[in-house]
């Protein structure tokens, strides 16, 4: 029945400030409503694996309710994403008892990942899965720990 997620949604402070956030990591904003106070995110436009991610400001009176997403990215760019984002002003950040100088791996699927923030404060991911088979782990290792085991 469920064949994934179709839309996923932000809340932020700042509209404009958000919209030149995802814009700095390459997202294409495909339809913003000022006033609405949201943005459209739209990948994999038209196709049966279309999925979108929505920009909402709130209100200075609500309270921010901050989230999590896991943007599916390349290996390849998974090494580089560190350095990509300096170049965008983002800092990756410490996840699992880890700093963010490199990306860990999550050992059950197995896959990379690099962790930062937007504006706001929500969690965001780049997700990328790495070969070879899960494996049962006593802590979360760097990608560098786990290739060299």
């Amino acid at each position: 029945m469920i064949r994934g997620i179709y839309e996923t949604h932000l809340q932020g402070s700042n509209l404009e400030q958000s919209v030149r956030f995802y814009e700095s990591l390459g997202l294409v904003i495909d339809y913003i409503s000022k006033r609405r106070r949201i943005a459209f995110i739209v990948f994999n436009k038209y196709s049966e694996h279309e999925t979108m991610l929505g920009l909402w400001e709130i209100k200075s009176d609500e309270q921010l309710s901050k989230r999590h997403i896991a943007f599916n990215v390349s290996l390849e760019d998974l090494l580089k994403a560190k350095e990509w984002l300096a170049e965008r002003g983002i800092e990756s950040k410490a996840v699992f008892g880890r700093d963010g100088s490199e990306p860990i791996v999550h050992a059950s699927d197995p896959a990379a990942a690099i962790y930062f923030n937007d504006p706001d404060g929500n969690e965001l991911e780049f997700y990328a899965r790495i070969p070879g088979e899960s494996r049962v782990v006593v802590s979360t290792a760097f990608l560098s720990e786990w290739n060299n085991s």
